[in-house]
């Protein structure tokens, strides 16, 4: 029995799950289950079973993890007591993260990641869509989590990288009950003469707002500007206007999110200059983010 296989019992004990705590772990499903394998091969009998709810303790897995806990625990302050005098540097990042990390609920997966690698000291800079790509160009922000602007998709394409994470239909977002709320799809012509909330003037979402207005030949009666999603989102729940944003907004910022026709899409994307590649944090946080993305799609797959 090693340290390792206790370790890996109680994260499959806390998580109920397998895939999730290989996820945790960064290992692989078929890795943590060999694993698990062995050490009951070892002790002679099964620490989990599965039920119609999951992974479940059995009755000698349950004495198991009682008295592996406080192992783990002395294990922990064993470690961090040999390791303070000669731990490595901090390794710093600063981090933008748009809105649509929250709403498609990939936070907690993204401090998951920072959780497991606390040589990082990480910075978290919220609203970074109000201009992501220049704060990356003026060395405010080492990587990105947000969307590009309308008419950017190929700025700077030498000088950027941009990896697609997750792929949303953009929809008219407005009060649950408006009229136009039941509405299987709204067209840009049918926003004619709106109320429009939007980001700063010049921000990222002011320019994405001005480039589909230019495309479409639409003109809004009013528009209301904010530096921070909350409030323009409240300004769409007391129905003051509409706003533009993914579906995942609809169940995270309580408003009703009509699609927009023709379809029009656009992706949370993990942006950095070419540069910043080079660092190996970036790279591994990249390879996370999109391990991440690729198992909700095959899971949404597998659903539907």
């Amino acid at each position: 029995m090693t340290i390792q296989q206790v370790l890996y019992v109680l994260e499959v004990a806390s998580l109920r799950s397998i895939s999730q705590a290989a996820q945790r772990l960064y290992i692989s499903q078929s890795a943590l289950s060999q694993q698990l394998r062995r050490l009951e091969e070892e002790l002679g009998y099964p620490i989990f079973s599965r039920t119609a709810h999951g992974l479940e303790l059995t009755k000698d897995g349950s004495v198991f993890v009682r008295e592996a806990t406080p192992v783990a625990e002395n294990w922990k302050h064993f470690s961090a007591a040999i390791q303070r005098e000669h731990s490595p540097e901090k390794i710093r990042l600063r981090l933008g993260i748009g809105s649509r990390v929250y709403s498609n609920n990939l936070f907690s997966q993204v401090m998951d990641f920072f959780r497991a690698n606390p040589r990082i000291e990480v910075t978290l800079v919220t609203e970074a869509g109000n201009d992501a790509l220049e704060a990356l160009r003026r060395g405010e922000l080492d990587l990105a989590l947000d969307r590009l602007p309308v008419g950017e998709e190929e700025t700077d394409n030498s000088r950027f990288f941009f990896c697609p994470l997750i792929r949303e239909r953009q929809c008219v977002l407005m009060k649950l009950d408006d009229p136009r709320a039941a509405m299987e799809g709204i067209s840009f012509r049918e926003l004619q003469n709106s109320t429009m909330m939007s980001g700063l003037e010049n921000s990222a979402e002011d320019r994405s707002m001005r480039e589909i207005c230019r495309k479409n030949h639409i003109k809004f009666s009013r528009v209301y500007r904010s530096d921070g999603i909350d409030t323009n989102m409240r300004l769409v729940r007391d129905g003051v206007g509409v706003a533009m944003g993914p579906a995942s907004f609809a169940d995270y910022f309580h408003v009703a999110a009509v699609p927009l026709v023709p379809e029009t899409w656009v992706s949370l994307q993990f942006i950095c200059l070419k540069s910043s590649l080079k660092r190996p944090e970036a790279r591994q946080f990249r390879d996370y983010l999109l391990a991440i993305c690729k198992q909700r799609e095959t899971l949404a797959g597998a659903r539907a």
